[in-house]
């Protein structure tokens, strides 16, 4: 396998918009994660429907899906998330049949299965997905969170993976340099020497937030050493990594006082950028973040030579349109 980037991207409005436009090519593997039912409450086409013409709409050679086990609802959560995760994402059942749903769209889909405790009381849930899927998809992705490592293991000892199946290590939050990483790696290669693996790291914490960003700043609590981290050896290794696409990966709550904020990730540096509207308003975004984040040195110097950052990237054209 030739991958080397697994983007994670949720199957919500804009991003949904983004993952039908861009062209993934052969190396690079989106995975989408089904939050709620539909992308947006307005949309009265069935939500099978909307998730169904995504997955058909990507280029890519194969698209990863996930119902993420690891976003734990509160009461802060938004409601249709909420209501999707206790219904769906955590029972064993309903999770395993809504899957199913897309199985006419293998080989191209490839489910990603978890364990699901602490949130099932199901034993052995990881040995029941693989079971009941791997009957209809030839592929299937096994999530294996750093926090629930012991657990995923004692299951994954107990399935016979296929030789096309991939193991996706995901560190959330800890620090790629950490001893923990050194060992799980080493014991999945003494365990899994010829299956394909990728880790996974989101680069912005949670706690990054848009009212504390500092206008056209740096966001040095943004960590993104895992693009250089992931390939050396003997230390790691791994063939491939994954992130949310630069994004931060958000609790998704609902309610909370109006803050315009963006993050804007500069390839060159390796570096966040962070913008803060003033006003608290939404138009802050189109007449003071947009125009700012285009007149930054390092993207005007982009425009000038044309460079393949913004070519063909419907997140910067979209930053263009906003400010026309």
């Amino acid at each position: 396998m030739a991958y080397k980037y697994f983007p994670v991207v949720r199957a919500r409005q804009q991003e949904m918009d983004v993952l039908s436009k861009f062209d993934f090519g052969n190396a690079m593997v989106p995975i989408v994660e089904i939050i709620k039912a539909k992308d947006r409450k307005n949309n009265e086409a069935d939500g099978d429907e909307i998730y169904t013409g995504l997955f058909n709409s990507i280029t890519a050679e194969k698209v990863l899906v996930d119902l993420p086990i690891y976003l734990e609802p509160s009461v802060s959560t938004s409601h249709e998330v909420r209501k999707f995760f206790l219904s769906t994402t955590s029972n064993l059942t309903a999770r395993i049949d809504y899957i199913k749903k897309f199985a006419a769209l293998q080989p191209k889909l490839v489910p990603v299965i978890s364990v699901l405790s602490p949130f099932s009381d199901e034993a052995d849930t990881l040995i029941t997905q693989f079971n009941e899927l791997s009957v209809l998809f030839p592929q299937l992705a096994v999530r294996i969170f750093v926090n629930k490592y012991d657990d995923t293991l004692s299951e994954l000892k107990r399935i016979i993976l296929r030789d096309g199946d991939l193991l996706l290590y995901d560190l959330d939050t800890v620090n790629i340099t950490s001893p923990l990483v050194l060992k799980h790696k080493r014991e999945l290669d003494q365990l899994y020497p010829g299956h394909f693996k990728t880790i996974i790291r989101s680069a912005i914490n949670t706690d990054i937030q848009n009212v504390k960003l500092q206008h056209g700043e740096i966001i040095a609590e943004a960590d993104n050493s895992l693009l250089t981290f992931y390939k050396m050896t003997p230390q790691y290794g791994f063939p491939s990594f994954g992130d949310y696409a630069g994004v931060k990966k958000d609790d998704i709550t609902s309610g909370g006082t109006v803050s315009p904020g963006f993050i804007f990730y500069n390839p060159d540096e390796n570096l966040y950028y962070g913008f803060r509207g003033a006003n608290k308003l939404l138009s802050d975004f189109e007449t003071s973040i947009v125009p700012d984040v285009l007149a930054m040195p390092f993207v005007v110097a982009w425009v000038a030579i044309n460079s393949p950052y913004i070519q063909n990237n419907p997140g910067f054209d979209k930053l263009l349109a906003l400010s026309r």
